[in-house]
């Protein structure tokens, strides 16, 4: 959910990859939904009553994806796990995202988390 907090996120050992996967991920339009737009289907699922929702394609289609295939979710899980930053050899103290800005992010690819940023007062 893009709501542009990743600057105030605190991140521990190599907090400018960190920082820059998780503010670029946030910015992806397909991966991620604006905050207004995710709050209009909470509030409409509260008024119908609904005990649970999932607000994105992508979170409706890993649940479904895990509901038949567990096992293989679980090794895909894992595989992108491999695939984020290394804590090896790193910082231990944490950071917050805007102490851990470098020239990966924010950039193009931040747009519109940092248009979010401006809009829900998380500059600062």
């Amino acid at each position: 959910m893009r709501t542009g907090s990743p600057r105030n996120a605190l991140f521990k050992g190599d907090n400018e990859a960190e920082y820059a996967w998780f503010s670029i991920s946030d910015s992806m339009p397909v991966l991620s939904m604006s905050a207004e737009r995710a709050a209009r289907r909470i509030i409409r699922a509260c008024v119908r009553g609904e005990a649970e929702v999932v607000l994105s394609f992508p979170a409706k289609a890993a649940v479904k994806f895990n509901a038949m295939f567990p096992g293989l979710t679980a090794e895909i899980l894992a595989l992108g796990n491999g695939m984020l930053p290394s804590p090896h050899g790193s910082d231990t103290a944490a950071k917050t995202g805007k102490q851990s800005f470098s020239q990966v992010s924010p950039s193009w690819a931040t747009t519109l988390t940092e248009r979010a940023a401006e809009s829900n007062n998380e500059i600062s």
